[in-house]
Order: structure tokens, then sequence, then C-alpha cells
């Protein structure tokens, strides 16, 4: 899990603290509740797309969109919103 170590962790408090799980959100809105670095942006950036991607095994969401947010003015950093869901558990009902 290396480079992501923790943002699983982290993405899952703040979705419970959101009592959602459903929920749009940004880069930013994790920086802002975690007191997250801007290094740590980039991080987080690159796991929320790798959810888009893939499934990962130390999460229990995914991206299953990604938009671009638009702003008036071209010199702002390019900033994307993520559609995270929460993955349904399945499971396996055994015969005693």
């Amino acid at each position: 899990m290396g480079k992501y170590s923790g943002i699983p962790e982290l993405l899952e408090q703040f979705m419970d603290e959101q009592e959602a799980d459903e929920r749009w959100i940004t880069v930013h809105d994790l920086r802002d509740r975690f007191n997250l670095t801007r290094y740590h942006c980039n991080t987080v950036s690159g796991f929320l797309r790798r959810l888009g991607n893939r499934p990962f095994k130390g999460s229990s969401f995914t991206v299953i969109k990604i938009e671009r947010v638009l702003h008036e003015h071209r010199s702002y950093p390019k900033i994307c919103r993520y559609l995270v869901k929460r993955k349904k558990l399945y499971r396996q009902d055994s015969c005693a």
C-alpha cells in the first residue's frame, strides 16, 4: 500500500462524519478537514483517481465519476470533484 498509507482511513473517516454512502468530494475537502499539506494533495488525488480506475484492496469506497470544476479565471489550478460511493458488501450465507 506504500504511497497511499493512511489515505483509505481518512476517506472512511470523512465519509462517516458526513454520514454519506455516496457524495461528491474534492481533494480540498479532505485537505481542509485533516489539515493536509500540498504534498499530500497530490497523493490524495492520485488515490481517488486510482479508485476510479480499479478497486483498491484497502478501501471500502470506489469513485464512480470524476468531473472537472470550471473556473472563470484560466489561471486557477485544475480542480476535480469525485463522486465517491461505498462498495456494497456481499455476504455468503453458510449452511450449518
